[in-house]
């Protein structure tokens, strides 16, 4: 699996409208879907608040990691979202979340890619340079090459 397979820049959306995590799942639902990554964006995005439902994926520091593994996921993908504005994701430090790093991985794969993109994303958000990188970047070409750096 290359970089260009998990995310390109038809997935990274910028200055979205979001006031709930509702809302910013379903922007992150349709972003996927519109990009041809899935067969359902309605599936993806029931996965997703199965999951918050289970336990918060607001990693701190302003970001959040949803993610879903369901049947309908046509490929691996990464999508990237900053909101507007900052919404509450009872996060796990308390803060409202403004950047979504989302995952979607096929069922079949949650053993072995969904594992491996969440440890390598979530070490990398322990990274203070990753996570300013991410936060203060303009473009979607700025985002894309900080995500495609740790998979190299």
């Amino acid at each position: 699996m290359n970089n260009s397979q998990l995310i390109n820049k038809s997935l990274i959306e910028l200055n979205v409208h979001a006031q709930t995590k509702n809302e910013a799942l379903r922007e992150v639902a349709n972003i996927a879907y519109n990009a041809g990554r899935l067969e359902s964006g309605e599936s993806y995005l029931n996965g997703m608040l199965e999951r918050e439902n289970t336990s918060t994926t607001g990693f701190g520091g302003g970001v959040a990691i949803p993610h879903a593994k369901v049947d309908g996921v046509l490929e691996p993908t990464i999508s990237v979202i900053k909101l507007k504005q900052a919404v509450e994701w009872n996060a796990m430090d308390d803060k409202p979340v403004q950047l979504l790093i989302a995952l979607a991985v096929p069922k079949k794969q949650e053993g072995t890619v969904h594992l491996k993109l969440l440890a390598k994303l979530s070490e990398n958000l322990m990274e203070e340079d990753f996570v300013d990188s991410l936060q203060s970047a303009n473009t979607k070409e700025e985002i894309l090459k900080t995500i495609t750096s740790i998979f190299k």
